[in-house]
């Protein structure tokens, strides 16, 4: 018995189960169509998660973590950061010479101790050159009254203590440094906190052999000028 005959015996338009058949078999297209995107969305956010997971692996070593040393100036709440020097480091070695020769010279040019006097103006003069060099014969002329050594006499010392140096730019370097200062009228010693500018340079004009050996890069200190860092409270009434 045939489907028509069967829908003429029992009454139903055979239609009916042709628009049945019909619509179980787009209910299934649309079922699989669906399933296929949702797979093929999610082989696609699969891939960009490891593409993701890949990059973030690679930046990796990009991302540490360092322990720094922190250094505050008791008077001033001055920070730094103190750095380590090392072959290839954090501080180049041509810059490590300069800090150097620029100490050498606040050294040289600050301290006052009537016993290495001479040697202390030697080294000072010899580290300077320009304006810097012209201010250093007058400070010490015998005719200026703010001489050092008629300021401290034979008795008097100051000495330094160097406590950071940070560049500007390439020829210029700004210093932190204390004073000691002691003349015979003082009972006891006086600090002074200091910031000074220092415009330097590298010359390879000739010079003597016996001061080759102390500034062997021809160091020049051209521009200082120092200014005092904090106000005591003696100070402050003046």
């Amino acid at each position: 018995m045939t489907d028509e005959a069967a829908g003429k015996g029992t009454g139903v338009d055979p239609a009916y189960y042709s628009d049945g058949v019909r619509w179980e078999q787009s209910v299934y297209r649309t079922t699989a169509l669906s399933r296929n995107a949702w797979r093929a969305m999610s082989l696609v956010l699969g891939l960009a998660l490891i593409v993701a997971i890949g990059a973030l692996w690679g930046l990796t070593p990009l991302k540490s973590t360092e322990v720094v040393t922190l250094l505050v100036d008791k008077t001033t709440g001055f920070v730094e950061v103190a750095r380590p020097l090392e072959a290839g480091g954090k501080i180049p070695q041509q810059e490590a010479v300069t800090r150097a020769n620029i100490v050498r010279f606040i050294r040289a040019r600050e301290t006052y101790d009537p016993r290495g006097l001479k040697d202390n103006f030697d080294l000072a003069s010899l580290l300077s050159g320009g304006m810097a060099s012209r201010e250093l014969q007058l400070l010490y002329s015998a005719s200026n009254p703010a001489n050092p050594m008629k300021v401290y006499g034979p008795e008097g010392r100051v000495s330094v203590l160097v406590k950071s140096v940070s560049f500007l730019n390439e020829n210029t370097a700004s210093v932190r440094f204390d004073t000691e200062q002691k003349t015979e009228r003082d009972v006891e010693p006086r600090t002074t906190a200091w910031v000074a500018t220092v415009r330097y340079r590298y010359t390879a004009t000739p010079m003597r052999n016996d001061w080759r050996f102390d500034n062997p890069q021809g160091f020049q200190v051209m521009e200082y000028r120092r200014d005092q860092e904090t106000v005591g409270p003696a100070e402050a009434k003046q």
